[in-house]
C-alpha cells in the first residue's frame, strides 16, 4: 500500500505540472515563465494527491471484502441472462424520450454530406462508406414502404439505440463475471443510462455512434481474452462473434483497424512468452485474423468495383500539418527560400486555396483550417519527400512542435479547455439537405425536449468543478493513470493485467491524433472507462495461459 501511496503522489505532481502550469499557458497561448504558476500547481498538486491517496485507501477496503452481499446475492439470483435484459431494458427504456421527441434523429455533424452521398454516389471513403450505405437503405426503405425518408432513418436511429444500449448492458455483466463490486456495476449502469449525451448521441446520425457500439462489444470480448483465453474459446459462438463484431469495428469508422491491430498486437507481444504450443490458439488466430483479412477485401477489391476511393490522407496527419503550420506562421522570416517553397507546395497546391503570405489558416486548437490547405495530392506524389521536410522543420523548430501538439490536443489532456465538448441537439435546417429532412417528433413533449435542449447547450455542466468530469475529456488520462495505479499488485501480477488497457491506450492515441478535442471524439473512451475497474479487482485471479 506505501508503494501506491509514493505512486499516487507522483501522478499528483504530474497532474499538477500539466494542468496548473503547463495547461493554462498552452489555452492563452503565453509560453513565458513568471512564477504567478506557483501557487496554483501546489494546490493542484496537494488537492490531487489528497484525493488520489483517499481513492487508494477506499479501494484498499473494498478489495478486502467490505461489499453488498445482498445486492451481490441478489444479482447472482438473477443469473447473467436475466441481468443483462433488465439491464439492457433500463437503459434502453432511459433513452427512450429522446428517440420519440427527436425523431427521426439529431441531423447534424456529417449528415449533409453522407445523405448527398447516400442519395447519390458514394465517392470515397472520408465518411465510411458501411454507414453512408446504411443510411441510403434505410432513407430508400422509409420513402419506399412509408413515403418518408424521415421513418426510415427513425429505423437506424433505433437500430443504433438497440445496439449500444446492449453493448453498455454487456460491460455490466463483465463488471459482474470479474468481481468488480456490484456497487459500482449498479453505478456504471445508471451512468450509462442517465447520462443524457448517451441517449442524445445514441439517436443521432454520425458514425461514431454505432462505431462507439462496436468498440464497447469489441473491448468486452477482448477483455474476456485478455483474462482467459482458454475459457473464451470453450464457447464457439465467441469466435464468430469476434470475427462479425470486429469487421464491424474496422468499418465503422476507418480508425477501428489501427485499434483492432493495436490490441492484439499488443496482448502477443505482452503473453507471447507464456504461449508454449501455438496450436492451442489456432482457432482464437484464425478468428482474430479473418476480421483483418475480411476488411482488407472489402476496402480493396470491393471498393475498386465500386470505384471509391480511400479518404484523403491529410485527415490521418492532423498533427504533423499543424506542427508544420505554426512554423509557417511564427518562424516564416526563420524558413531559408526551398522551406518556404516546399511550404507553399504543400500548403497550397490544390486550385481554389489562398496562396496568400504565410501564417493564413492557422488556428492552435482545431486543425480543420490548416487541413483545408494541404494538399493531398502533393503528398501521395512523394510521401517520403514530405516526411524528410517534415523532420527537417521540425530539427530546426522543435519547440514549436511540441507547442503546437499540446495545442491541437489540449481539451484531451487540460481539464480547463472545455471548448469543444458539446453535443449537437438541433437539426440543421431543411434547405441544407439535398432532400428535405427535418424533426418530427413522435410525441410532443416540449418540457423533455427543453431538457434535452437545455442540457446539450447548457456550459453549465462542462465549467461547474466534479459535474465536468461526466463531460470534460481532459480528465480522461488523469483518470486512466490513476486507474492503473491502483490495478498494481505485483510486477507478474501488473503484466498479465496491463492488456486490458490496450483498447483504452489505443482509442486515446486517435483522439491524440484528431483534428480538435471535440467531445464526440473522446465520448467511446467515457464509455469503456468502467471495463478498466477489472483490472483493480481481478487482478489476483488473471489465469496463467495454457501450456
Amino acid at each position: 500500500m506505501t508503494k501506491k501511496i509514493w505512486m499516487v503522489t507522483l501522478l499528483a505532481f504530474v497532474t499538477g505540472c500539466f494542468c496548473a502550469v503547463i495547461g493554462p499557458k498552452i489555452k492563452t497561448q503565453d509560453l513565458s515563465f513568471n512564477g504567478s504558476e506557483i501557487i496554483p500547481f501546489i494546490l493542484c498538486f496537494l488537492i490531487c494527491a489528497a484525493v488520489n491517496i483517499l481513492i487508494a485507501i477506499v479501494v484498499k477496503k473494498l478489495d478486502s471484502g467490505i461489499k453488498n452481499e445482498k445486492i451481490k446475492a441478489a444479482t447472482n439470483k438473477l443469473g447473467d441472462t436475466k441481468l443483462l435484459l433488465i439491464v439492457w431494458g433500463v437503459i434502453f427504456v432511459f433513452w427512450l424520450p429522446a428517440y420519440l421527441v427527436c425523431f427521426p434523429g439529431i441531423l447534424s455533424y456529417d449528415i449533409i454530406n453522407q445523405t448527398r452521398d447516400a442519395m447519390g454516389v458514394i465517392v470515397d471513403n472520408h465518411h465510411p462508406v458501411l454507414h453512408t450505405w446504411l443510411i441510403r437503405v434505410f432513407m430508400r426503405f422509409g420513402e419506399s414502404v412509408f413515403g418518408s425518408y424521415e421513418t426510415g432513418l427513425g429505423f437506424l436511429s433505433l437500430v443504433q439505440m438497440i445496439l449500444l444500449s446492449y453493448s453498455l448492458a454487456r460491460v455490466v455483466i463483465l463488471l459482474k463475471k470479474y468481481k468488480v463490486p456490484m456497487l459500482i456495476g449498479i453505478f456504471t449502469a445508471l451512468s450509462y443510462a442517465l447520462w443524457f449525451m448517451n441517449a442524445c448521441l445514441a439517436v443521432t446520425m454520425i458514425k461514431d455512434t454505432l462505431f462507439a457500439a462496436f468498440l464497447v462489444l469489441f473491448v468486452c470480448h477482448f477483455t474476456e481474452i485478455v483474462i482467459d483465453p482458454e475459457q473464451y474459446m470453450k464457447k464457439k459462438k465467441n469466435l464468430i462473434l469476434l470475427a462479425i463484431i470486429g469487421f464491424f469495428l474496422c468499418a465503422t469508422r476507418n480508425n477501428g483497424f489501427h485499434i483492432y491491430l493495436f490490441c492484439f498486437a499488443g496482448l502477443a507481444l505482452f503473453r507471447i512468452k507464456d504461449i508454449k504450443k501455438i496450436k492451442v490458439y489456432i482457432a482464437l488466430l484464425a478468428a482474430i485474423l479473418l476480421p483483418v483479412l475480411a476488411f482488407k477485401i472489402y476496402t480493396g477489391p470491393v471498393f475498386d468495383a465500386w470505384n471509391i476511393k480511400p479518404g484523403e490522407v491529410r485527415e490521418a496527419l492532423c498533427i504533423p500539418i499543424q506542427q508544420l503550420k505554426r512554423v509557417e506562421t511564427h518562424r516564416l522570416d526563420r524558413l531559408t527560400e526551398e522551406q518556404t517553397a516546399l511550404m507553399r507546395y504543400y500548403f497550397y497546391n490544390t486550385p481554389g486555396t489562398d496562396v496568400a503570405a504565410g501564417g493564413h489558416g492557422y488556428e492552435p486548437f482545431t486543425a480543420d483550417c490548416a487541413k483545408g490547405l494541404f494538399s493531398s495530392q502533393a503528398y501521395n506524389e512523394d510521401p517520403m519527400a514530405f516526411w524528410k521536410f517534415y523532420l527537417e522543420i521540425g530539427f530546426h523548430f522543435p519547440k514549436d512542435y511540441v507547442v503546437a501538439f499540446l495545442s491541437n490536443t489540449l481539451g484531451f489532456w487540460y481539464p480547463g479547455q472545455d471548448e469543444f465538448t458539446y453535443v449537437e441537439y438541433y437539426n440543421y435546417p431543411v434547405e441544407w439537405f439535398s432532400v428535405p429532412l427535418e424533426r418530427q417528433s413522435l410525441i410532443d413533449l416540449k418540457a423533455v425536449d427543453a431538457y434535452y435542449a437545455g442540457l446539450c447547450t447548457s456550459p453549465f455542466w462542462r465549467t461547474t468543478p466534479v459535474l465536468n468530469i461526466f463531460f470534460v475529456s481532459g480528465y480522461i488520462p488523469w483518470i486512466v493513470l490513476l486507474i492503473m495505479i491502483l490495478a498494481w499488485k505485483s510486477l507478474k501480477q501488473y503484466l498479465k493485467v496491463f492488456p486490458v488497457f490496450l483498447p483504452i491506450i489505443a482509442q486515446y492515441g486517435i483522439m491524440l491524433l484528431s483534428p480538435m478535442a471535440s467531445f464526440r471524439y473522446s465520448w467511446p473512451l467515457f464509455l469503456l472507462l468502467p471495463i478498466s475497474f477489472i483490472a483493480v479487482w481481478h487482478s489476483n485471479d488473471i489465469s496463467q495461459p495454457p501450456t
